[in-house]
């Protein structure tokens, strides 16, 4: 009943962040890049992007991918991206609350259970099609299985039964570093675990060669694709596609960054936002009419704390300890590399945050019961009613910030339907024809995804990017490499500069001579600056094209070209 609660809890939250975004795979190009590599998966064309006719190696390694193409196999390619990043976000509040509630109790696990759910980029990144929440998943599986390995219940087993749960601790700890390289700083948490609670040698030697074997298996499927795609098993998709950031000439990572400005607006640096964070007063940094927090609470960061400190103490509390030191030096090491990072953002650690969640619950437990037992003793100290006057306190703060949360969220009624862009695209799947070529400023990746049927040609009205909604960040950047010496194939553009291209546009007055229909699509501009060199395109192809409205709304403009007699 406890997790039923919690799960339909977590369900109203995720609900009250909206979908909007997660249907229209925002963030760009991240979560585009993740559906449309999971979706060519699924259809065997590997862990690539596909549009214009040409196949490109995606950005990202293939962990994600590989989860949203098993969704893609159950479910169909049609299956939104962001129910698969939801459903995995509601089993880490499930192992998070079983992986306490085996160590710590029933009051600590639901505690634990209620942090997670309620925080806020937990709540955020579980409706969107980005990579955070699946590795949470995966971490905590990777967890569940050092559990298992490092149990009295397993040393009775025998020694296969214990080499299995080391490899599938090793299987989730790949599996995690190919959903984002950065992860493999699981294995830090994994060596402070055993020098924390050491074991015999010859154990040792065994679960370090099961690891080994389990972690190499993820690892070298990702190495071969990079080969396929990249060209060397070494080769990085950032570097391909964004060689000025990622290239050998970039600095990604440096030491300017622990407290200079990153992006995107950060002039703090990294060490003051994630300490921040981990304190649970990182809304000081934000709006001061809003000073919420992004992770968890003051409060949920004091009893974690608590938690540390009374768990490390407990010499006969074995399990519990590796446990906690295994999730402390994820979470040191993960946050100690991204201080370095070029890019800041919170839900970078989320995936290692999970032992503070299961910490947090451990101490407002512990520190809970040890305030009942002083209040319970007749005659009391003042250093005993201060300490059980600040457990009170917290308690307090924990129970108003959680509260205010849930508040806020559901006093906020967001726009579940669909994105008008995406409900526009799926109606007009069913009545575009099958073989129509379509002539568009959005983002050919992103119609392929959602107008994928037939053998439809997509054409490029230009190759700009003003960094609007729906603008084409892929095409954008293959003009960019081919403007600077890249010679591999790229989609065509009606206007790929000024003027319209005449090859092109005799190829489409070509497809309607044959009798096919040639559609334009196009995206409302955000900005005048950008109208208005649409409305110069526009006027150009009416030169060549008769133009027939064929409807629009707020999102998204459609017309037909014919011949002009």
């Amino acid at each position: 009943m406890i997790v039923a609660a919690i799960l339909l809890l977590t369900s109203a939250m995720v609900r009250s962040a909206g979908w909007q975004r997660g249907f229209e795979l925002m963030p760009w190009p991240d979560g585009l890049e993740y559906a449309a590599a999971g979706r060519n998966l699924a259809i065997g064309r590997g862990a690539v992007l596909h549009f214009g006719g040409y196949t490109y190696p995606s950005r990202y390694t293939g962990g994600y991918p590989l989860i949203l193409e098993f969704f893609y196999r159950m479910n169909g390619t049609d299956f939104p991206a962001l129910y698969a990043t939801m459903i995995l976000g509601m089993l880490s509040v499930f192992g998070v609350f079983m992986l306490t509630r085996g160590l710590f109790g029933r009051l600590a696990a639901t505690i634990a259970a209620l942090i997670l759910a309620l925080s806020p980029v937990f709540i955020t990144y579980s409706t969107l099609a980005m990579s955070d929440v699946p590795t949470l998943f995966v971490t905590i599986c990777a967890a569940v299985m050092l559990v298992l390995a490092t149990s009295d219940y397993t040393a009775q087993l025998p020694g296969w039964e214990r080499m299995a749960a080391w490899l599938m601790f090793g299987l989730f700890a790949g599996f995690s570093t190919i959903i984002r390289p950065t992860n493999a700083a699981i294995l830090a948490g994994l060596a402070l675990c055993v020098a924390m609670v050491p074991r015999d040698l010859s154990s040792l030697l065994k679960a370090a060669i099961a690891v080994a074997v389990g972690f190499a298996i993820p690892v070298a499927w990702q190495l071969h694709q990079n080969s396929i795609n990249l060209g060397s098993a070494f080769a990085s998709g950032y570097s391909w596609w964004v060689p000025e950031v990622y290239g050998a000439g970039g600095k990604t990572f440096s030491i300017a960054y622990l407290f200079g400005p990153t992006m995107p607006r950060n002039p703090h640096g990294n060490v003051i936002v994630y300490l921040t964070t981990l304190l649970g007063i990182d809304g000081m940094l934000g709006d001061r009419g809003d000073a919420r927090y992004f992770l968890y609470p003051f409060a949920a960061a004091a009893f974690a704390i608590i938690g540390f400190i009374a768990i490390f103490r407990t010499p006969n509390r074995t399990a519990a300890r590796r446990l906690l030191s295994f999730g402390l030096g994820y979470l040191a090491a993960l946050t100690g590399l991204y201080c370095f990072y070029l890019f800041t953002d919170v839900a970078f650690i989320l995936p290692a945050a999970f032992v503070l969640f299961i910490a947090a619950g451990a101490g407002a437990a512990q520190a809970n019961r040890w305030m009942r037992e002083v209040l319970r003793n007749k005659t009391l100290s003042a250093r005993q009613i201060a300490a059980a006057a600040a457990v009170i306190v917290l308690d307090v703060l924990l129970v108003v910030s959680l509260a205010s949360e849930v508040a806020a969220r559901l006093s906020v009624q967001p726009a579940l339907a669909n994105s008008v862009m995406v409900s526009t695209l799926e109606d007009m799947d069913s009545t575009l024809p099958r073989d129509a070529t379509v002539v568009s400023n959005i983002s050919l990746q992103f119609l392929e995804l959602y107008l994928p049927a037939g053998s439809r040609r997509f054409v490029g009205l230009n190759s700009l990017d003003p960094g609007e909604k729906f603008t084409d960040y892929h095409l954008h950047r293959l003009y960019e490499k081919r403007a600077a010496g890249w010679n591999g194939p790229v989609p065509v553009v009606v206007f790929e500069g000024d003027q319209m291209s005449a090859a092109v546009a005799d190829s489409l007055a070509s497809a309607i001579d044959a009798k096919k229909a040639v559609f334009l699509l196009i995206a409302a501009p955000e900005s005048q600056q950008y109208a208005d060199v649409l409305k110069t395109q526009l006027d150009q192809l009416q030169g060549k094209f008769v133009v027939k409205p064929g409807g629009a709304d707020e999102a998204l403009a459609v017309y037909r070209l014919t011949a002009r007699k």
